[in-house]
């Protein structure tokens, strides 16, 4: 255990990897994408994918999370968001979400309920959501998708779902650790980052990479060398940032 200092015990930024697989969880085991980021008492949610409700009980008292955010309206990152609201229902939680606009039904579906406040963001602004600083950039996806950088104690940046495209520099600048899709095997045509990404962004700007959003059959792991900082997520691991 860390030593107290004069304010009080220090408290670890940290990341809890709740389903790492897209568009759907792996049999048996694997849930869709989401992420839960602690700095100190506050909690963000990342994303809430099919099979990741469950996981967020098991990591955390629901109670003390207060905010969400959902990087783009695919339902992958966004199924377990809808039977959310029971549990927000059942036990009277009021929970903020981050969300950027869209008009459509889907949108609205996922933000209308009393228990819910909404802000709405976009790229290059900053929002504050308790000690975390939140600023949004344009990813390149086949829907609107913003990929975020959350300064805490460290600073993380999450892609979400996207190509390599020429925001990934603004948004990995200054961190220290990119959560990112990036685990598509060389060659894959689709929308998302491959494990060739993952290396050019490693070795260019030397960023520590949690590579995430795998193909439920196949992992990336043998595709990263040590000279790589690149490290594939883990279901229910905690990261320390």
């Amino acid at each position: 255990m860390r030593p107290p200092t004069i304010w009080g015990f220090i408290h670890n930024m940290k990341l809890t990897v709740l389903g790492k697989y897209g568009p759907y969880g792996k049999a048996g085991t694997g849930a869709a994408s989401s992420y839960l980021v602690e700095n100190g008492k506050d909690c963000l949610v990342l994303d809430m994918g099919a099979g990741t409700l469950s996981r967020l009980i098991q990591a955390v008292d629901i109670r003390k999370v207060k905010y969400f955010y959902i990087s783009h309206l695919h339902y992958d990152h966004t199924s377990d968001f809808l039977v959310l609201r029971y549990l927000l229902e059942e036990i009277g939680h009021k929970i903020v979400l981050f969300i950027e606009y869209e008009d459509s039904p889907w949108y609205k579906i996922l933000t209308e309920h009393r228990n819910i406040t909404v802000i709405n963001v976009c790229e290059g602004r900053e929002f504050t959501a308790g000690s975390f600083t939140l600023t949004f950039f344009r990813m390149k996806h086949t829907v609107p998708c913003l990929g975020v950088r959350i300064k805490g104690e460290k600073t993380l940046a999450y892609t979400g779902d996207t190509l390599y495209n020429d925001n990934i520099p603004a948004l990995i600048d200054g961190a220290d650790c990119v959560l990112a899709d990036c685990s598509k095997p060389a060659g894959f045509k689709g929308p998302h980052m491959t494990v060739e990404n993952a290396k050019k962004i490693s070795r260019e700007y030397g960023v520590r990479i949690i590579a995430t959003h795998l193909s439920p059959g196949y992992s990336p792991e043998k595709e990263f060398s040590g000279e790589d900082k690149i490290e594939t997520a883990q279901e229910l691991k905690v990261y320390e940032l």
